[in-house]
């Protein structure tokens, strides 16, 4: 019963999550937990089964557990775990496109894909540069890693353009702004629309995501 009714669960727990995020409601940190293991009950709904998306999920939900703290240290842990999750996408989609990741930058469009990558991450971090300090290695390798998932997304979708290739996708540029908004949350300071645009493409992009893995025959 769970399971059939997930989808619809999900939308109604994080439109819940939003209005207490938006009204400073206790909800907010009360429902924020249940987010990704009632979007694992959708994924399980299907017949597909990939152990590296399971394990996706997993570090998303430590992630969003840990930057709820208000602890430096443990916001910075939840971002590690963000970054394994984007990791297994990475791992996954790889698997699906034909070639080595190498192989991947001599494909038509790679190049121009990469430029606005690339020139989108530096402006980003240029814009961030003075705040970030001393971390700006460690957070330009993982804006590489973010929008290396982007990068890889685009290059199945124009492979395989589907539905659940251009959701994927779609998750994927998702993902991107939330963690760039997320970036500027934790080091140029924070404000309830930066919040509430970094909940609100964090919760499509999950379940954009999701709809690929449960729907797609080649994540099998």
């Amino acid at each position: 019963m769970v399971f059939k009714y997930s989808v619809y669960l999900f939308w109604v727990v994080a439109l819940i999550n939003l209005y207490g995020l938006m009204f400073y409601s206790p909800l907010e940190q009360i429902i924020k937990p249940f987010l990704i293991p009632i979007l694992s009950f959708y994924y399980f709904s299907g017949n597909n089964r990939n152990s590296a998306y399971v394990m996706a999920l997993f570090f998303s939900w430590f992630g969003n557990v840990l930057i709820m703290s208000t602890e430096f240290a443990m916001i910075l842990a939840g971002v590690i775990c963000f970054w394994g999750m984007l990791l297994l996408y990475s791992y996954q989609i790889l698997k699906n496109l034909s070639g080595s990741l190498v192989d991947q930058f001599k494909k038509k469009y790679a190049k121009t894909i990469v430029a606005i990558c690339l020139v989108y991450l530096i402006i980003i971090i240029g814009v961030l540069y003075e705040d970030l300090g001393e971390l700006v290695p460690a957070i330009s390798f993982y804006g590489l890693t973010l929008t290396g998932t982007g990068f890889l997304s685009v290059m199945l979708w124009l492979k395989q353009k589907e539905k659940t290739t251009f959701a994927l996708m779609s998750g994927a540029i998702l993902m991107i702004i939330s963690g760039t908004l997320l970036a500027v949350k934790l080091f140029a300071g924070n404000n309830l629309l930066i919040e509430t645009l970094m909940r609100l493409s964090y919760i499509v992009a999950q379940f954009s995501i999701c709809f690929y893995f449960k729907k797609s025959t080649s994540t099998l």
